[in-house]
């Protein structure tokens, strides 16, 4: 999530506030979503924004270990695929494609890769590390938790079973300033104690960027096996396709 810069808490909200174990909730909800080690699903994305809108269509076959299969049907043809050692990826048309080491791999790359496809996981994984205050409940939310970071203040909220069911970022503590909001519904239990959201609900309004998108998550398949034969890129990609380090490199010059 791109943000404005984070302002100093009010002192009314320091006083109104009170300080809990660093990271209490964001660990439990890693802790749920790890219960996860093999995934299969299908993800409709539409977005919608100046430009117009956008409808997205993906097929996902997801492993612990850094192992990921991901078929992007429309409205373009791309394919990633991650053996647990290396990464690629290639659009179709596209003069040349990416590969690079794990390791080597940016920081918001390494979390794409790992985490629970149609889980709240991604921006979890960017709050880990944080101090968490208690929030007043509001509205459905029965139980709020406040999270300060360098960019943003990060509001997340839970119903009575205790899921997640949004996640605001605003400008800063005093939460006047709503930059973007996700909202999780229509949640199954895809094995038991771990709630998964079928429908994520996504708002950002920024400087830089404005656009409202609907995620549909179907056909999810946890803790199957996912046959090892999908993770071999040679399987899928041609051998004529020349990989490079840097997506700079494969515009054309």
């Amino acid at each position: 999530m791109k943000a404005t810069e984070l302002l100093l808490p009010t002192l009314s909200f320091l006083l109104s506030s009170t300080v809990i174990q660093a990271g209490e909730e964001v660990a439990r909800l890693l802790k749920e979503y790890g219960q996860i080690k093999t995934v299969t699903c299908q993800i409709r994305r539409t977005k919608s924004g100046e430009t117009g809108k956008m409808r997205f269509l993906s097929r996902v076959y997801w492993a612990k270990d850094d192992k990921i299969h991901a078929e992007g049907i429309a409205p373009f043809k791309r394919r990633t695929i991650a053996d647990g050692k290396r990464l690629y990826q290639y659009v179709d048309g596209s003069p040349k494609g990416f590969s690079r080491t794990i390791g080597e791999l940016s920081k918001p790359m390494l979390i794409s890769l790992r985490f629970v496809p149609g889980t709240a996981m991604d921006h979890l994984l960017r709050l880990v590390d944080t101090k968490e205050s208690v929030l007043p409940p509001k509205g459905e939310a029965v139980k709020r938790t406040g999270i300060e970071t360098e960019k943003n203040y990060v509001v997340l909220s839970f119903d009575a079973q205790d899921r997640l069911v949004s996640i605001e970022f605003f400008k800063t503590s005093a939460m006047k300033t709503l930059n973007g909001a996700y909202q999780y519904r229509d949640f199954s239990e895809m094995i038991p104690g771990v709630w998964v959201p079928q429908t994520h609900e996504v708002v950002v309004q920024s400087p830089k960027m404005n656009f409202k998108e609907v995620v549909k998550v179907d056909r999810f398949i946890a803790n199957k096996p996912v046959p090892e034969s999908l993770f071999i890129a040679s399987r899928f990609f041609d051998k004529d396709i020349d990989f490079v380090d840097d997506f700079a490199k494969i515009l054309p010059e």
